[in-house]
């Protein structure tokens, strides 16, 4: 009685840690819907057959419910959805068990197809949605990443992702880019050729303040801050904006801002009679609010292939708000982010660190630590909040707009003089800067100055000293600015590290650098910078746990067997250390195969096997599962699920038949046992059945025969002129998951 009080504690005490962890309603809701199914699957294997449909009922409607929440939690939390998921053999047991309700349940699942990017933009530009689909033998999934995407993930390329799959939700543990459709790419260099539409709803007219020649202007005036004069500036003369503006065109009815495929397609199709589209690789869409868009703008990733009267074109879109189009610089800003991300940039956000110990922020955490990111948070680029400001350094290297010599690596001791961001020199204007020796992280920095009409308009803090951008693993197609003032308000509008403030050490590594002064009058000034690289500290970090896989299902006293793969985080020129094991959830019997791990290098990871075993009466349900690993004050915890099923029952011969009532010599005789487990149970697939027929004489001939996945076995025996005549008996016997049935018997007649 205690061992079921304590199972039933453990499973209301992991209902509880589980969803605060996951801070997510939604996995509350998923987790109580996971034990309510189980349990279901315990009591149809324990009742009769005559109470078999009440139960498949019930499960049914849990089936139903648990399918759509779990694709509501791929969306919001792919994490907590790829824990709470159930593995192979638990879906195929309650397939088996829930064949009517079979579709609705999730499918561990390897995708490969294009995908399409989108990020939809909010009016504040401090939120953001990322819509990816990916196209798959005729279907579109929308896919949800846990972590990090493929780096530089943009339209058509070609995705692989491993993950779980409900309906069309994926969410996906990992994946990489293995290819790109041919042909669908656009080039971020030269003249941009762009069709801006201007289209309106059936009795939702374009504002009256938003012209064609207004947003001519915006786009390609002259005089003044323009798109193309961004571009222009921007790129150092590398890319510019040209084109016409079609409309107002009406589409055909009224499109939500969700609908933004199907608008693109109808602003196509009104636009076809005044542009040849196949001469353009930009389409820009301006249109009135339709109601309810909570959106300021859209913007593809990169370019894909559409469709048009004229033929197929290869262009990236964007869908804008035609509010921001009565203020020329709102719609510039507006247009150089959503033009942003279709020239394959994604957000200039902020990276914010909070020392634990001194409960101060600092400008960098250790190696490899993501710390607090804000997604808009830069306001210095155009791909952050509301400004005017050039794209960072890291954006304008990867889209080409650098020449050889603007960009200089930094790996060794050395003083250099960086020119103003925005002339156009050819001189070094970013410094890319190893963050110290071995590691794969970067510090950019940069010299802006009031030069131009776009970064005159930032904050003049930034433009006093190093404007200085942290790039890692975690960065992709992102910038993250850091703060050199960390604990002035933590804002980043004053984030450069300016002249007199004195060397920068960073704690975690061996590198270290000072802004040593500005000399000369913008445009023709420089800051003086000295980089520096000492010896490599010793500095200790915790340890990085995963256990896999992320869910595994057994029944009440069975051992399950996860891999603990442990990494030691500390710099490299630490010594080796042991790492000690444990594991606390859920209070099972727990082993590890090694343990410590020892001996375990600096930035090395090593692997073992953690078994943890049930208790007889452990209650069926989602239990989790953790691993500890432990060296001092340097600790971490991985987790996983456990989905426990009722103890296992004995199989039963439901029925035991033969083709015929009576035979005659040399005719063959069908056996066929139908096997399930228990007495309303689903098939019992795999089940060993061995068959006994006992001839008219005694004589007995036995056959051992696998049933098929509908707990099936059939043996076929063929009779012969020396065979006794008179009744025959056969008899079958089944073993499931180590028990065995009841015999069931049945007879024939040989004439």
């Amino acid at each position: 009685m205690f061992k079921v009080r304590l199972a039933l504690l453990l499973i209301l005490l992991y209902s509880a840690t589980f969803v605060k962890a996951q801070g997510n309603s939604e996995a509350a809701h998923v987790l109580s819907l996971n034990n309510s199914l189980l349990r279901l699957y315990g009591q149809l294997q324990a009742v009769d057959a005559s109470q078999g449909a009440s139960v498949r009922s019930q499960a049914s409607e849990v089936i139903s419910e648990r399918f759509a929440a779990l694709q509501t939690l791929i969306a919001q939390d792919p994490a907590a959805a790829l824990q709470l998921a159930f593995d192979d053999n638990l879906l195929a047991s309650l397939a088996a068990a829930f064949p009517d309700s079979a579709s609705q349940l999730e499918s561990q699942v390897t995708l490969e197809g294009p995908v399409d990017y989108v990020i939809l933009d909010d009016a504040t530009l401090s939120r953001h949605r990322i819509d990816i689909t990916m196209q798959v033998a005729g279907s579109e999934l929308n896919l949800h990443f846990t972590e990090h995407e493929p780096g530089w993930l943009k339209c058509n390329d070609i995705v692989r992702v491993s993950g779980v799959q409900a309906g069309d939700q994926v969410a996906a543990a990992g994946g990489e880019v293995t290819g790109q459709v041919a042909g669908a790419g656009c080039t971020t260099l030269g003249e941009q050729k762009i069709v801006v539409i201007l289209a309106q709803f059936p009795g939702i007219p374009m504002p009256s303040t938003v012209t064609n020649a207004g947003v001519t202007n915006i786009f390609f005036g002259t005089t003044g801050r323009t798109v193309d004069g961004y571009w222009r500036d921007a790129s150092y003369g590398k890319a510019s904006a040209s084109g016409v503006v079609i409309g107002p065109v009406t589409l055909d009815r009224v499109y939500t801002c969700d609908e933004y495929y199907l608008m693109r397609t109808a602003a196509i199709a009104a636009a076809d009679t005044y542009v040849n589209f196949t001469e353009y690789t930009r389409v820009m869409i301006i249109f009135p609010n339709p109601g309810s868009c909570g959106w300021a703008g859209l913007g593809t990733l990169g370019c894909s292939t559409l469709s048009s009267a004229d033929g197929s074109f290869t262009a990236s879109t964007n869908w804008d708000l035609a509010n921001y189009f009565s203020s020329v610089d709102n719609g510039v800003k507006l247009i150089t982010h959503e033009g942003g991300h279709n020239l394959t940039l994604h957000h200039a956000s902020t990276r914010a660190f909070l020392n634990t110990t001194t409960g101060l922020y600092e400008t960098l955490g250790p190696v490899g630590t993501a710390g607090t990111h804000n997604e808009y948070g830069d306001t210095h680029s155009t791909m952050g909040s509301w400004n005017l400001g050039h794209y960072a350094a890291p954006h304008k290297d990867k889209i080409g707009w650098f020449s050889a010599g603007n960009v200089q690596t930094i790996e060794s001791n050395g003083s250099f003089s960086i020119q103003p961001y925005e002339n156009i020199t050819g001189g070094l204007q970013a410094l890319k800067v190893r963050r110290g020796t071995g590691n794969n992280a970067w510090l950019w920095l940069e010299f802006r100055q009031a030069i131009g009409l776009y970064d005159s308009a930032l904050n003049s803090q930034v433009r006093s000293g190093a404007l200085v951008h942290h790039s890692d693993a975690s960065t992709g197609a992102y910038t993250h600015l850091i703060d050199f003032t960390p604990n002035t308000g933590n804002t980043f509008s004053d984030a450069a590290k300016l002249p007199g403030t004195g060397t920068w050490i960073d704690p975690y590594t061996n590198v270290s650098f000072s802004v040593d002064s500005i000399t000369g009058t913008a445009p023709s000034s420089s800051l003086n910078v000295t980089v520096s690289y000492g010896a490599v500290p010793c500095t200790t970090a915790n340890p990085t746990v995963t256990i896999t896989p992320s869910s595994l299902s057994g029944s009440a006293g069975t051992a399950m067997n996860y891999t603990v793969a442990v990494k030691n985080n500390d710099a490299s020129t630490c010594a080796a250390s042991n790492f000690a094991l444990s594991s606390s959830s859920p209070g099972w019997p727990t082993t590890f195969a090694v343990n410590p791990i020892p001996n375990l290098s600096p930035g090395a990871t090593v692997s073992t096997t953690m078994t943890t075993t049930s208790y007889d009466t452990t209650a069926a349900g989602g239990y989790s599962v953790n691993a500890k690993a432990e060296r001092g004050s340097n600790i971490n915890t991985g987790t996983a699920m456990a989905n426990i099923t009722a103890p296992a029952v004995a199989p039963v011969i439901s029925s035991l038949t033969t083709d015929k009532a009576i035979y005659l010599a040399r005719q063959t005789v069908k056996m066929t046992a139908t096997v399930t487990s228990g007495p309303a149970g689903p098939p019992a697939s795999g089940a060993s059945v061995v068959f006994s027929m006992t001839k008219a004489s005694g004589a007995t001939t036995t056959k051992t025969v696998t049933a098929n996945s509908s707990g099936v076995a059939t043996w076929n025996y063929k009779l012969n002129p020396k065979d006794p005549k008179g009744t025959y008996t056969v008899r079958a016997t089944a073993t499931h998951s180590s028990l065995t049935s009841t015999p069931a018997s049945t007879t024939f007649v040989l004439q």
